[in-house]
């Protein structure tokens, strides 16, 4: 058997979110031909630390290695390069924001580096743009998680391949309707999703008041907890229950009758997909990479427009024939066009492209 290269992948983000997952299935995938070592600030959150060395990569500490760049964290990470030899650095990048300690280190180390982009933060200053396209310039290789991303990149003026997110689908718990208190006779809307003003739930708290006007007995369900949590339960009143953390929430999408993904902006959608994974119809706000995900599948709706989404949930809400047919064109098109074996080989060719 031949001997795996080495890839140092590098992630500076502290919580836990579809980056750090899209992480760990790379490792994962690619473990067979690949010894990888993954390089995280001490800030590192304990679930992905645990993800991580679960998927099969050793953990490495680096002090000052944040989402800002700085003396101390480049130095960190190109000494840990230095020791490693790695064939190759997969910088992992949260945002735009992100991966300029990675991708320095990488250079001056002489060491090809991809640069995978998870999400694009709208409306940011001019020279902070500038700066991730400097920053952006130093990988050998750019990845875009959709189209959305990769034209967001040209407009920077950076070249980029697209490899869009695939998955597994979600392994569903059968109980899952009992485990969240909900009757077999009720209509449950649910949304499962990290509680920050991205995620649009202040809209769909606004569309909940509009639905229960008309259909009292439709349920407004959500999974998850955040910054924003307090707010949004007192915005909601008694109208959407936040039943905070679960672990491994992605099984108990079984639970609902229809999936609302309202966000604001999205790189991808990957809650989108594992319900069109799971059987679930989906109703999401038109918005980069989520509407790529769902577009002919199930409803896109405009972002920030609770009126529209209420109208559409009415609806949907009204005609059990119409949800099935979304959730089966919904699982149709996950498995078709969103495999993980799909990400993964293209995945690795890039990597061989430069371990060659």
């Amino acid at each position: 058997m031949a001997a795996r290269h080495r890839a140092c992948v590098v992630s500076s983000s502290s919580i836990v979110g579809g980056a750090e997952a899209y992480l760990a299935r790379v490792i994962r995938g690619l473990s067979n031909d690949y010894d990888f070592t993954a390089l995280v600030p001490p800030s590192c959150h304990g679930e992905t630390q645990h993800v991580l060395r679960e998927a099969g990569a050793r953990l490495e500490f680096v002090d000052g290695l944040e989402r800002l760049p700085s003396a101390r964290g480049i130095n960190g990470v190109r000494r840990a390069l230095a020791r490693l030899r790695p064939n190759i650095v997969h910088a992992n990048l949260t945002d735009q924001r992100d991966g300029a300690s990675a991708l320095i280190a990488a250079q001056v180390s002489h060491i090809p580096a991809i640069a995978t982009l998870n999400l694009v933060l709208p409306t940011r200053k001019p020279v902070k743009e500038a700066f991730s396209r400097k920053v952006l310039r130093r990988a050998s290789a750019v990845v875009a998680v959709s189209f959305a991303v990769g034209d967001y990149l040209r407009e920077l003026g950076i070249d980029n391949r697209v490899v869009r997110y695939g998955i597994s689908a979600p392994e569903l718990d059968p109980a899952a309707r009992s485990r969240l208190g909900i009757r077999p006779e009720e209509i449950v809307v649910g949304g499962i999703g990290r509680l920050d003003r991205q995620k649009g739930w202040d809209v769909r708290c606004a569309a909940a008041l509009d639905v229960r006007v008309l259909r009292p007995d439709v349920r407004f369900l959500v999974i998850g907890e955040g910054p924003e949590g307090e707010s949004l339960r007192s915005l909601s009143g008694n109208t959407v229950e936040f039943v905070g953390h679960h672990p491994n929430a992605s099984s108990l999408v079984a639970a609902f009758d229809v999936l609302v993904v309202p966000s604001r902006y999205e790189a991808f959608g990957l809650v989108a997909l594992e319900a069109m994974l799971g059987g679930v119809p989906v109703v999401a706000a038109r918005t980069g990479g989520l509407a790529e995900v769902v577009e002919g599948a199930g409803c896109l709706v405009p972002s920030e427009s609770p009126e529209a989404l209420a109208a559409v949930l009415v609806e949907i809400a009204d005609d059990a024939e119409r949800r099935s047919e979304m959730a089966v064109r919904g699982r149709a098109r996950a498995e078709s066009e969103f495999q993980l074996d799909r990400m993964l080989d293209e995945t690795r060719m890039l990597y061989e492209s430069f371990c060659a």
